[in-house]
């Protein structure tokens, strides 16, 4: 194995490590503080090139794969602009990795310039009495005509307040217990729209983005926007999910390391009685554990990318991945507060928002048990636990 970077992924890494570096705690403290979309930042990202990243190039993107994409989000994390990495999620993964491997011809041709351009997605997809389980959702599309009226509900839904389009899961036939996930169909509606209304919720991080309750009455979708097949979405939208899973488990890691990186400057500029905090192996050895944990998480990032990009089943190594970063990143986040100590936990620092942030990844994109579920069933041989 190579575990190299090539020549163009040093000078993506680069780039990105430059474009996040401009952008400083002060910045992101703001932005959480405000409530308010770093949107000033996801500009730049798109005038760079970097929304285009999975996008081929004859519309308007860069055609690179999963890996770089991942290794764009860790670069900016580590830079300190890993809240401004998420725009990558509602740009290339839910947008590009959709239309690029279950549009159309024409849905391509229309739809995939502008997300390189940097046009942003929400994705509605979880339902207050789902959850994880995909199989038990009731938002329902019928079809009169050549146009689909959506009615239902969905629940913790980001970015409705900048989306403008929308990619809705939905039953467009009854369910069959014979065969669950028939009958499920994916739709794409521009917003914003009068038949959609959302409630956002307050929360205890991520604040970025809004997160929001939507609800549909009777929202009209044109036919010609049915993404992949009619009531076989499953098979797409399992396309994505690895995708999603990375990218924010990259966004982990970096986020991870520049805390580490935070905290032993720290100690190293912070001296009590008489010497340097840095000197004490009560503070180098969880610093030094966590980096050990959070290089671990990413060496399994990219294989699981590298398996995806090369067309491989790359489903369990994916999950791994995200448990993992996931969990070194948390780690990380306590340590370094526990080296600021008091300045650590003030909202100044930032690294208490960077805490809770990260402490939604245990619930999404997938939750830790869910991880553990399908490591147990999938890798381990065991039987099915849900």
């Amino acid at each position: 194995m190579n575990f190299d970077y090539t020549d163009d992924q040093r000078a993506l890494r680069d780039l990105c490590h430059r474009l996040g570096s401009d952008y400083d705690d002060s910045y992101w403290n703001a932005i959480d503080q405000k409530h308010r979309h770093p949107l000033e930042f996801w500009k730049l990202l798109a005038d760079q090139g970097l929304m285009g990243m999975t996008i081929p190039e004859e519309y308007g993107g860069s055609g690179l794969g999963l890996l770089d994409l991942c290794l764009a989000a860790e670069a900016l994390a580590e830079a300190g602009s890993g809240d401004g990495a998420g725009a990558f999620v509602s740009g290339p993964v839910f947008g590009g990795y959709l239309i690029n491997r279950g549009g159309t011809p024409q849905q391509k041709a229309s739809i995939l310039p502008a997300l390189a351009s940097g046009e942003l997605w929400a994705g509605a997809f979880t339902e207050p009495d789902a959850g994880s389980n995909v199989t038990n959702i009731k938002t329902f599309a019928r079809r009169e005509g050549d146009t689909f009226l959506i009615r239902g509900q969905k629940v913790f839904i980001s970015n409705m307040a900048v989306a403008s389009k929308i990619a809705v899961l939905c039953r467009t036939a009854a369910r069959d217990d014979k065969n669950r996930m028939s009958g499920i169909t994916l739709l794409l509606g521009d917003m914003p729209s009068e038949r959609i209304q959302y409630r956002p919720f307050r929360k205890m991080g991520t604040n970025y983005m809004d997160t929001n309750a939507v609800f549909f009455d009777d929202y009209p979708v044109p036919a010609a926007n049915v993404i992949g097949e009619e009531g076989n979405a499953w098979r797409l939208l399992y396309q994505v999910l690895n995708p999603e899973r990375l990218v924010i488990s990259a966004i982990n890691v970096g986020t991870g390391n520049y805390l580490v990186k935070k905290a032993v400057n720290y100690a190293m500029d912070r001296s009590v009685w008489g010497v340097p905090l840095a000197t004490h192996q009560g503070l180098q050895f969880p610093l030094a554990e966590a980096r050990i944990e959070l290089e671990c998480a990413k060496l399994k990032i990219y294989q699981a990318a590298w398996l995806f990009d090369q067309g491989k089943d790359a489903g369990v190594p994916t999950v791994m991945a995200k448990h993992a970063a996931t969990h070194a990143a948390l780690h990380a986040a306590d340590r370094a507060i526990q080296t600021l100590g008091g300045a650590g936990y003030i909202a100044d620092s930032g690294v208490e928002r960077a805490y809770r942030n990260l402490r939604g990844s245990r619930m999404v994109p997938i939750t830790d048990e869910m991880v553990l579920n399908t490591v147990a069933q999938h890798d381990l041989g065991m039987p099915r636990s849900y």
